[in-house]
């Protein structure tokens, strides 16, 4: 049985694979090769919104809290535990129940990113959708802090998007844990590859951008 991505592409998601393809300078056989793997990022995205409506509306206020602590705050289940004052095997089943509330939910959209006689969500996956999920509800304080969330949020591997913007994989390694200062050109490099509108603001030494779409 083919993927259900070969039979359906939305407009959206074709415009949006072309305008990456373009903008990367892929030349055909590039181009080709990456398609699906840029329809299922838009669709991963798409899945984790849906995800924060299922954490708000779904869950209960302690697995709500307990989740957003977890994959939000990065916060370990004995850091929650004793924060908390409940014990760490209540924090543990807590979380683990949440999870299988999203899981229930979204297994449907699984379904339309892979092969429809597979069901399973597997692990890696839900740890992605998760990681967007977190990087959607989090701004970030810092520049370097904003420039990551929006990779994230928009499901981009740090080497594709070093590429879409001409720097090393070291480099971005170093802006993305605010060790290094992206430049305005840079900045500018970042607002074509993600079709958004950035503003940079400075105070007392530090910087704060700001973006919507174009």
């Amino acid at each position: 049985m083919k993927s259900i991505s070969d039979e359906v592409v939305s407009v959206e998601e074709a415009r949006a694979a072309l305008r990456c393809m373009r903008l990367c300078s892929f030349d055909e056989g590039e181009a080709l090769e990456s398609i699906e793997s840029l329809i299922h990022r838009i669709r991963k995205v798409g899945t984790a919104k849906l995800v924060e409506e299922v954490i708000e509306n779904r869950l209960s206020d302690t697995q709500r809290w307990f989740v957003k602590e977890y994959w939000y705050e990065n916060k370990n289940t004995a850091q929650i535990a004793r924060e908390n004052g409940v014990s760490q095997a209540n924090v543990y089943r807590t979380i683990s129940r949440a999870n299988d509330t999203i899981k229930d939910f979204i297994v449907p959209l699984v379904m339309y990113h892979t092969d429809l006689t597979d069901v399973k969500l597997q692990p890696l996956f839900f740890e992605e959708i998760m990681k967007i999920s977190s990087a959607l509800a989090n701004y970030g304080d810092e520049i370097y802090e904003q420039l990551k969330n929006l990779r994230l949020s928009n499901g981009v591997k740090s080497e594709q998007l070093a590429r879409a913007v001409c720097i090393t994989p070291k480099e971005l390694e170093l802006i993305e844990n605010g060790k290094k200062m992206p430049t305005v050109d840079l900045i500018a490099r970042y607002s074509k590859v993600f079709g958004i509108e950035i503003s940079l603001k400075f105070e007392k030494g530090k910087g704060r951008c700001e973006w919507k779409e174009a």
